[in-house]
C-alpha cells in the first residue's frame, strides 16, 4: 500500500526518481515494471501502479460492460493511454511526453507523488496544491455528500 506525498524533480529528460520508500515496493510488487496512465475523469494527472497491480485493476475494469458507454470511455481512457515503464538501475521512470503534458509536469521542477493506496498519482506541484485545498474545503462543507458519508466512516 501506498501513502503520503513525496516531492521530487522531473529532471530534463522527462524522468522522475520513484521516491525510496515507495521502491522497494513496486520492485516487490511488480518486479521493474510499472503501468502509467493518465485519470480516467478530468483530473491532470498520472495513475501508476506496481504491474502486479495494473493486471488486476485491467482485468476489473476490462469486465465492466462494454455497452454502457460511461464504462467504454472508462475503458478508452485508461488502455489507450496506458505505457508500461521499466524502473532504470536508478530507480527512476521516463514518463511519455503526452503524459507529462496531460498533468503539466514541467522539466525542472518539483512534482508530487501521491500515495493513494494500490496506485501512486504524479501531479504538478501546484495541482497537487491545489486539489489538497480544494479537497479540504469540500470536507468542511456540513452540507456536502462527501461529508455525510465520512461521518459513518470509523476513523
Amino acid at each position: 500500500m501506498y501513502f503520503g506525498t513525496n516531492l521530487v524533480k522531473l529532471d530534463t529528460k522527462g524522468r522522475v526518481a520513484i521516491p525510496a520508500r515507495h521502491r522497494e515496493g513496486l520492485r516487490n510488487s511488480g518486479g521493474s515494471r510499472v503501468a502509467v496512465t493518465i485519470h480516467p475523469r478530468w483530473e491532470k494527472c498520472l495513475w501508476m501502479y506496481p504491474w502486479d497491480e495494473w493486471e488486476k485493476t485491467a482485468v476489473m475494469v476490462g469486465d465492466l460492460p462494454a455497452l454502457n458507454k460511461q464504462f467504454e470511455r472508462i475503458q478508452h481512457i485508461l488502455f489507450s493511454n496506458l505505457q508500461e515503464i521499466d524502473l532504470d538501475g536508478q530507480g527512476r521512470i521516463l514518463l511519455p511526453q503526452k503524459h507529462r503534458a496531460h498533468a503539466g509536469l514541467v522539466a525542472g521542477e518539483q512534482i508530487a507523488i501521491i500515495g493513494k493506496g494500490r496506485r501512486l498519482e504524479i501531479w504538478s506541484q501546484q495541482m497537487a496544491q491545489q486539489i489538497e485545498e480544494e479537497n479540504m474545503l469540500a470536507l468542511q462543507d456540513p452540507d456536502s455528500e462527501v461529508s455525510a458519508e465520512i461521518q459513518n466512516l470509523n476513523l
